[in-house]
């Protein structure tokens, strides 16, 4: 068996070349797992007009570059998702039949639904400024399920803070500890 594996489902416009994907993948990667990026670089989301259009293209997108994936060879499966990636991972969970965990980064109010009473979740987390999703609600759905949800003071649904580089680096540090 392999150590394990961490897959980063990117969201419409957050790239798994963003410096909070990197530093999860870079820590994951020093710790022996194999990291898979998936790429949806090729899908026009600006021309897509709904949600459901944008989860089923980048289903499509998912299956195909996760297709020679055995998740059987691993030890640990990671999924760290962020935006319309919180959407696609349960949904992977669901289809490869595997208990992976999650790293759910900033997500939607569909995602609440589609999260299992028996999935292993590592943290959801959320800025207090986001627009999709009010940290009142992301707590309330946390509390009760016993999972720990991160909300991150001031800022929007990027995790980031564009006035002050350093806060960004502080924020990116305080996510990447709890995959620890």
């Amino acid at each position: 068996m392999k150590t394990g594996i961490a897959v980063c489902f990117p969201g419409t416009g957050f790239t798994c070349k963003e410096a909070l994907f990197e530093r999860l993948a870079s820590d994951l990667s020093a710790r022996g797992y194999d990291v898979v990026r998936l790429d949806f670089s090729h899908i026009p989301f600006r021309e897509i007009e709904s949600l459901e259009e944008a989860v089923a293209v980048a289903q499509r997108a998912v299956k195909r570059q996760l297709s020679g994936v055995s998740f059987a060879d691993y030890d640990d499966v990671v999924f760290l998702s962020k935006s319309l990636g919180t959407i696609l991972a349960p949904r992977a969970e669901q289809e490869y039949g595997i208990r992976p965990r999650h790293l759910f980064l900033t997500p939607l109010n569909k995602t609440l639904s589609l999260v299992h009473p028996d999935s292993r979740v590592i943290a959801m987390v959320l800025g207090t400024q986001d627009r999709f999703l009010s940290g009142r609600a992301l707590t309330s759905f946390c509390e009760p399920r016993g999972i720990n949800c991160c909300l991150i003071e001031g800022v929007n649904h990027s995790l980031k803070d564009d006035m002050d580089a350093a806060r960004t680096a502080q924020i990116i540090d305080q996510i990447a500890m709890l995959c620890n």
